[in-house]
């Protein structure tokens, strides 16, 4: 009889302790505070977000990027010993190369940075010198350059590239070579994602150009029947999937993904297709030159669908060479070069003066990589590990630059609200993005400076 009591009891104890599990496990859930999303993600556009919830999130901990290798350990850099303190630069520079209208510009922007910083000292009296490599479109090369700049050219962070391609092979020879990286260039979203701990992005990638197309065309315009229409190159590819993944989970499938080579003349097959698609919309995901033709051709077959496109389209060339039938295209921007701030003010006469030409995003997001390594250089010291920390301390912390506020996460990735373009009267007039997810002008979790540098 005793044991049925105290079997009782025992269940009666199991029962009443489960009971205050299970509370304080929903107070817990209650008052817990949700992770910083992934890359400034949309809920909408979370995979699967709408089933379940993921059981471990991955790239939102401090320790995404953290390093325990001996790089720290290596001798400082004697100065007495060195006539330039070496900072590589990869960057397509040949004319040839359609990628340079890129690259050039953005050569610029880090021998002005350089240049400006020599002016104040340098770096204890010893100047910064570029070690300047063409970044070759051809598969592979750019790994010769970044032994160079390490074995030959003794070079303690580098900057590049435009390509992302290139990019990735950066990140695998610096998990050997240990060289910071400065990445203000490339679009590609997975540079970021690969967990090696020697790189800082700051240039708007795919994924805040995708999250914001997605919200404006369909969530704030309310278009249905979208289509796209991307080049066959690597930009155009991964672009592409990131608007493609965003549509689909706003439950509005593309009803056509049309392709064209880089360099095509005429588009009239690709257009004939998706005027017969009866679409309500078209995005195109490609550069400027391309993007230029086929408006211009697709206003001639006589459709007037409005027209979004990815940040490279955000260039007066699209509207020299499209003329009126470029009226009414939207597309992403990396900065708004309208902006009165002193700083881009500043920096866009020196540049103006210095090249005779307007400085671009490329040029500009250039000029606030190279400051953010030789900022981190003076702290640190001529030991590589240790500029890399001082790169990292930049995680969950904004930068006010001449192209305008950055955020970087945990990735170090720049996840800062991008700006959105319209060409009205034959000019871009420049808004700040707005999503609807955020409940206001910005994300919450950002600090209410970035509000500053939108306008």
């Amino acid at each position: 009889m005793k044991a049925i009591h105290y079997g009782i009891l025992g269940c009666l104890v199991l029962t009443f302790y489960g009971s205050v599990q299970s509370a304080l496990a929903r107070n817990a859930h209650r008052n817990r505070v949700d992770p910083i999303p992934y890359a400034n993600m949309p809920k909408w556009a979370v995979p699967f977000g709408r089933f379940r919830k993921p059981y471990h999130r991955w790239y939102v901990e401090p320790n995404t990027l953290g390093y325990d290798g001996a790089a720290r350990e290596v001798p400082d850099g004697i100065l007495t010993h060195l006539k330039t303190v070496n900072i590589g630069v990869l960057a397509p520079l040949d004319r040839n190369n359609p990628d340079s209208a890129y690259g050039i510009p953005m050569l610029h922007g880090a021998e002005l940075a350089v240049e400006r910083a020599n002016a104040r000292g340098g770096n204890d009296g010893i100047p910064f010198a570029l070690r300047v490599h063409d970044d070759l479109p051809l598969w592979g090369a750019s790994w010769m350059a970044i032994v160079k700049m390490d074995y030959d050219q003794h070079v303690w962070a580098m900057l590049g590239s435009v390509n992302s391609a290139s990019t990735h092979i950066e990140l695998r020879a610096t998990l050997k070579l240990e060289i910071p990286i400065i990445d203000t260039a490339t679009n590609d979203p997975t540079v970021t994602e690969t967990r090696i701990p020697w790189l800082l992005h700051n240039f708007p990638d795919d994924r805040q150009q995708g999250y914001a197309l997605a919200d404006y065309i369909f969530n704030q315009l309310k278009l249905r029947h979208v289509a796209v229409l991307r080049a066959t190159n690597r930009y155009g590819r991964l672009g592409d999937a990131v608007f493609l993944n965003c549509a689909r989970r706003l439950s509005h499938q593309p009803v056509l993904e049309a392709k064209y080579s880089p360099g095509e003349q005429s588009f009239s097959t690709q257009l004939r297709m998706l005027r017969e698609q009866g679409i309500d919309g078209l995005v195109i995901w490609g550069d400027a030159w391309e993007a230029g033709r086929i408006l211009k051709q697709m206003r001639a077959l006589g459709m007037k669908q409005p027209v979004f496109a990815s940040s490279r389209v955000c260039s007066p060339q699209v509207i020299e060479i499209a003329g009126r039938a470029a009226e009414g295209l939207v597309t992403a921007c990396a900065m708004n070069p309208d902006r009165t701030n002193p700083k881009w003010v500043r920096f866009r006469q020196a540049f103006l003066g210095q090249f005779h030409a307007e400085p671009d995003a490329y040029a500009a997001y250039a000029y606030d990589g190279m400051n953010i390594l030789i900022g981190a250089i003076r702290k640190a010291g001529l030991n590589r590990g240790k500029i890399m920390d001082a790169l990292r301390q930049y995680e969950m912390k904004g930068y006010r630059g001449v192209a305008g506020y950055a955020f970087f996460d945990y990735t170090l990735n720049n996840i800062a609200p991008i700006t959105l373009g319209r060409v009205r009267n034959g000019h871009f007039i420049y808004w700040p993005e707005r999503r609807t997810d955020w409940g206001g002008p910005v994300p919450s979790f950002m600090r209410a400076e970035a509000l500053q540098e939108s306008r």
